[in-house]
């Protein structure tokens, strides 16, 4: 009895002990990330993001500005999940920047206009069509911020899973925050600015 009671008291101090390695690889693991020089991604451009202050106190744009800007959102995330551009064109201003960066502050991707937003997608959704992919775009938590009559700061939760061809159930590919400006172009409002940053420091993205 007395054997099998010492056996159980190393059972329970290894759980222990492998619980708190696995406590501090969590919360060390951003870090290790972020200053490994060995990491190939420390070689990474910085993030442009500086942070929003508008957060703490929000002006809301007038209600249908509003409206027409989250179905512009809600537009832009159905046409990535339907893997078409059919529309995509007229919701970008020419000069539209899209980032994309994760969680330690490093810059994944940088387009610096329409053109090139435009082909970055279309070989994504490529990619997706080869593998039998298929993406859901779930957005929530979308705070507007009215700048001026025709600039509004945004900022969106998302969530994507993608669904592939081999399997049953979608898996999850990321999660993060979309950051974004609108700009009213000739009384239609468009995509000034997308950022994205991600949840976590390191990610094979398979959608955007």
């Amino acid at each position: 009895m007395t054997a099998v009671r010492g056996k159980f008291a190393n059972r329970v101090l290894r759980l222990r002990l492998a619980f708190c390695m696995g406590l501090a690889m969590t919360f060390a693991g951003p870090a290790i990330a972020q200053d490994d020089p060995s990491d190939p991604g420390s070689d990474l451009p910085g993030c442009s993001y500086k942070g929003e202050d508008y957060l703490l106190s929000v002006t809301n744009p007038p209600p249908a500005d509003r409206q027409l800007i989250m179905d512009l959102i809600h537009r832009y995330n159905w046409a990535l999940d339907d893997g078409s551009l059919v529309g995509v064109d007229e919701m970008l201003l020419d000069d539209v920047t899209y980032e994309l960066c994760n969680s330690v502050e490093q810059q994944l991707e940088l387009k610096a206009d329409k053109f090139q937003l435009e082909q970055y997608l279309e070989e994504l959704s490529n990619h997706l069509d080869e593998n039998r992919g298929t993406t859901r775009h779930i957005e929530s938590n979308t705070l507007l911020n009215a700048v001026d009559n025709d600039t509004v700061q945004g900022k969106t939760t998302v969530v994507v899973t993608i669904q592939f061809g081999g399997i049953e159930t979608p898996a999850l590919d990321y999660t993060g925050a979309m950051h974004t400006v609108f700009k009213r172009d000739h009384g239609q409002w468009k995509f000034a600015s997308i950022l994205l940053i991600t949840d976590g420091p390191k990610i094979s993205f398979r959608a955007r």
